[in-house]
Formats: C-alpha cells, sequence, structure tokens
C-alpha cells in the first residue's frame, strides 16, 4: 500500500540504514513464499496422479464433466449468500451501497479469497476497500472484521454435523478428531476477534501507535459493539453458503461414481474445510484437498482416482470464479463514488 498521504516526515541522515517496516517485511516474505507454496502444492498434485493414475482420473472427470453446470448454479447461490453476508456485517450502513457496487466487490474478493494466502481475509480487506468511499474507514474496516468474524463462526458451525458423519462413517478416527477441534477452534476465534474488536484497550492502543487509525477508531468501536458477540444474520447468511458448498459436494461425489447419502456429502464439506485449513498457504489448497480426498477413499468407499476427482473438479469450479473476478476490474467500470459522512454501522 502506498503511503502517500500527505504526511510531513523529517529526512533521514545520508549514509542512515533505515530498517525495514515491520509491514513491508511480511508483505516481502508473503510475495517470496508464496510461489514456493504454490509450486509445492503442484508437485503434490502431480504425485497423486501418477500414483492413482492419469487414465483413470481422466476417465473419470470425463465422465463426471456433465455435472459441473449444476455445481456452478449452487457455486453462484454461495455467492449470493456470501454477499448478503456482507451486506448484513454493514447494517444500516449497506443502505449506502448500490448492489451493483456489491455484487462487483463480491467478485473481486472471490478471486482474492482463492489465491491470497488467508484469503478469507484478504477477501474482506477487499471488499471493504470498494466499500470505503460509501460509509468511512472506521465503519468499512469494522464492518469487514464482523464479516470475517461470522465466516469463521459458520465454519465452526458447520464442522460439528460433518464431524458428526465422520463418526458414523469412521468412528472416533483422526478425521473425526479433526473435525471436531476445527469447529470448536473456528468457534473460538470468532468470538475473540469480536471481543477484540469490542474492546477499549487494543482500540485506544492502535490509536496511540498509529495517527491514522485514531480518525477513525471511535467509528470503528461504534460500529463493532452492534450487535452480539457472534453476529446472528451474517453468521447465517455464510451458514446458508456452507449448506449449500455440502450439496455442491453431494453432486460431485454422484458425478465422479461414489454411492452418494447425505452422510457422505458432510464428510466431504469436513474433509474439505480441513484441507482449507492446513493449506490457507498454498493458493487455491491445490495438491493439499486432493491428497486429503486420495487419502479418505477407504472412507468414501471408492478408489483414489475418483475422490480426487472430487477434489480436482472443485478446482475447475473455482478457476472459472477466479478468472472472472480477477477480470471484473477489467470489464466492469464504475463511476467514482462520492465520499460519505462516515455513519455507524447500526442505528
Amino acid at each position: 500500500m502506498s503511503n502517500a498521504h500527505g504526511e510531513v516526515t523529517l529526512g533521514q541522515p545520508v549514509g542512515a540504514v533505515v530498517p525495514p517496516l515491520p509491514g513491508a517485511l511480511r508483505r516481502r516474505m508473503a510475495g517470496l513464499l508464496r510461489p514456493v507454496f504454490a509450486l509445492a502444492g503442484l508437485g503434490m498434485l502431480a504425485l497423486l496422479v501418477r500414483k492413482a493414475g492419469a487414465r483413470e482420473l481422466g476417465a473419470v472427470l470425463a465422465e463426471a464433466a456433465a455435472w459441473l453446470p449444476w455445481v456452478v448454479l449452487l457455486e453462484l447461490g454461495r455467492q449470493c449468500m456470501d454477499a448478503l453476508a456482507t451486506r448484513f456485517s454493514y447494517g444500516a450502513a449497506a443502505e449506502q451501497v448500490p448492489l451493483r457496487v456489491l455484487a462487483r466487490a463480491q467478485l473481486i474478493g472471490t478471486a482474492v479469497s482463492s489465491m491470497a494466502p488467508a484469503g478469507r481475509a484478504a477477501a474482506e480487506a477487499t471488499k471493504a476497500a470498494f466499500l470505503m468511499p460509501y460509509m468511512g474507514g472506521g465503519t468499512a474496516t469494522a464492518a469487514a472484521a464482523t464479516s470475517q468474524s461470522a465466516s469463521l463462526a459458520a465454519g465452526g458451525f458447520i464442522s460439528f454435523p460433518c464431524a458428526l458423519a465422520s463418526y458414523l462413517l469412521t468412528g472416533m478416527s483422526l478425521f473425526t478428531v479433526a473435525m471436531l477441534a476445527h469447529g470448536v477452534v473456528l468457534v473460538a476465534l470468532s468470538a475473540g476477534v469480536r471481543a477484540c474488536m469490542r474492546a477499549r484497550g487494543p482500540g485506544a492502543w492502535l490509536a496511540r501507535r498509529c495517527r491514522r487509525w485514531s480518525s477513525h477508531a471511535e467509528q470503528f468501536q461504534a460500529t463493532a459493539r452492534c450487535g452480539s458477540l457472534v453476529p446472528g444474520r451474517p453468521t447465517l447468511a455464510f451458514l446458508g453458503s456452507r449448506v449449500l458448498q455440502v450439496g455442491q459436494y453431494a453432486v460431485l461425489t454422484h458425478a465422479v461414481g461414489i454411492d452418494t447419502s447425505v452422510v457422505q456429502a458432510l464428510f466431504s464439506q469436513g474433509l474439505y474445510l480441513c484441507a482449507l485449513a492446513v493449506g490457507s498457504l498454498v493458493p487455491g489448497q491445490v495438491g493439499v484437498s486432493d491428497g486429503a480426498f486420495a487419502l479418505a477413499a477407504g472412507v468414501l468407499d471408492t478408489t483414489a482416482a475418483r475422490a480426487m476427482s472430487v477434489a480436482l473438479l472443485g478446482h475447475v469450479v473455482q478457476l472459472l470464479f477466479v478468472v472472472a473476478g480477477a477480470l471484473t476490474p477489467l470489464v466492469w467500470r464504475l463511476p467514482a463514488a462520492r465520499p460519505a459522512a462516515p455513519a455507524p454501522g447500526c442505528r
């Protein structure tokens, strides 16, 4: 991010060594590590394809391709639910945002979410940047954090039925324990994020350390204190998105020839969520989710090739929306917004 905001700074003495800023260093490290993790994921995927058999994988994928339009349709429904969750997170301030602006931000945020490390947080920050001119920096930042908290809560809550499905299929196995732990950790993180947002201490500390933050602190805290510790309506919208994702896995497992039930669809969703947590630094979780499904082939009572095909078809649908989101800024331009007066996110 540029730091050209008109601040007056003292020049550094000639020859002085300026230590890199921590934020700049983190971004530099992320930029270096991202291609490393991407290559590692692709390498893992290549090994898995070789082990499962490229010919068998190709045959399964060709057979299942006819079901992809249904998966894409469910993904469109998920995008609508995610956008609705973002709108709920902005509270009354969302009335100032045109729906076309929100839809455009959602498409671009989806591409960022799929490719950036810690994708959901990056996507919410991206959407906040597009919506900030309509409501002010403090409200947009607080709403983005609320949306992130709601997403964590929804991922945690859906993990519990996934863990139950795993228990019915495998007993108290590593899969079941991982899904249970995933649910507990995400719900705790969701409540922790909101508690930190609402606490006066962290906000006052940041305001003292950062002049740019101090101008938004009061607005941020006013928005953050609206609603309950676990934001209700955004969480329900994200839960609806996760339920549609369970439907996607039901279609995908059926498409590759697995005898599908609700239990197996929930188990597949739990596998995906755990792979998402483990491979958060790998763009698109390429290689990670494929390995998780190959590992669970016995649980799904199928071959490794068919189990891997579920993840591979998921990558195809994901890629379609990444391309759409990446092209959106080029083909869908909107006039510049008039800066709105800052307002809290609720009345």
